[in-house]
């Protein structure tokens, strides 16, 4: 009896032994794991950084930073008085100890080798808008040219057959990005084919906020189409500045407040692209590239939704609209 209690307990004590060296062998190769997952430090370079606009593609951000090993400095910017400046911006941040930026240009047009050189394709994603050397640097973009598609199907699927009786004014928004030019090109080509009148086509070159005040006051029309989420806010606040003035809106935007005055019958359809996957994907791709710097990552395109007050409490849409409730 004593020789068998003997032996259970030699048993007992190597099964003791065998699990205390699995546990420590366990623990090992996870901090040793933990020591070869390098956390990236790496800026966001957007133009007005802390406008709502940006809310679920920071929230992406964040996502796609905890998942990748990424240790985010969103830059806090206003409006960039040119590409010159946002190239400065990119430079000191990585000077200071970035090892890549996401970067939405303000000025596609602007843009040229010799600053690719400088920063490193290996370096720097691109998100929102492409530049004009296509493929110089991978980019994370909204479906542009068919969101001004969209926003064309929308004014059509409302007025049909009374467009050809109907003025239309339109805010362009940043024409010195690719994004700008191809969403505009998307809803001119569509809404051309119904018969349409353009009336008037404002940039953000053309001083938009007073040249928007005189044309509705001078050229009156029926319809104002916004193609970006800013030019959507500014002619919300109009309409709720000006009661007298009575104008069909149609645009581009993701931001709360244009959400809200969505569901109050102001915006008759809104195009909202997926901001949150941007978000997330940019921060993928800038991941992997600094990773394997030898790799490519490639340029993806996002969707979108178009919504209207009938369908904006569909769930799907509300996924995209409020990605971080769910």
């Amino acid at each position: 009896m004593k020789r068998t209690e003997k032996n259970n307990l030699i048993y007992l004590m190597a099964l003791i032994l065998v699990i205390i060296a699995f546990i420590a062998f366990a623990t090992y190769g996870m901090l040793d794991g933990s020591k070869d997952e390098e956390w990236y430090p790496v800026s966001v370079i957007v133009e007005n950084s802390s406008s709502d606009r940006f809310t679920s593609f920071r929230e992406g951000l964040e996502r796609g930073a905890e998942d990748y090993h990424i240790r985010l400095n969103v830059v806090s910017t206003g409006a960039f008085s040119g590409i010159e400046e946002e190239y400065q911006i990119i430079h000191r941040e990585i000077d200071n100890g970035a090892k890549g930026v996401i970067v939405e240009m303000c000025d596609s047009s602007n843009y040229t080798d010799d600053s690719a050189v400088e920063i490193g394709s290996d370096k720097m994603i691109l998100v929102e808008t492409d530049v004009e050397a296509e493929g110089m640097y991978a980019a994370i973009l909204p479906q542009s040219y068919e969101m001004g598609e969209a926003v064309a199907e929308a004014v059509i699927a409302d007025y049909g057959e009374k467009l050809e009786d109907t003025d239309i004014g339109i805010l362009a928004g940043n024409l010195k990005q690719t994004a700008g030019q191809q969403c505009l090109k998307g809803f001119m080509d569509k809404i051309e084919s119904a018969g349409a009148s353009i009336l008037w086509n404002l940039s953000d070159e053309d001083n938009v906020n007073n040249t928007f005040e005189w044309c509705l006051e001078k050229k009156r029309v029926d319809i104002v189409v916004s193609l970006d989420n800013d030019r959507t806010e500014q002619a919300v606040d109009y309409l709720q500045a000006q009661e007298q003035t009575e104008f069909g809106l149609y645009g581009i935007g993701c931001s709360e407040k244009n959400v809200y005055y969505l569901d109050k019958g102001v915006i008759g359809a809104l195009v909202v692209p997926n901001e949150f996957n941007i978000g997330y994907l940019s921060a993928a791709a800038i991941a992997g590239q600094l990773r394997e710097p030898l790799s490519s990552a490639k340029t993806e395109k996002v969707g979108f939704l178009t919504i209207t007050k009938d369908n904006l409490y569909d769930e799907e849409n509300q996924k995209i609209l409020f990605p971080i409730v769910q």
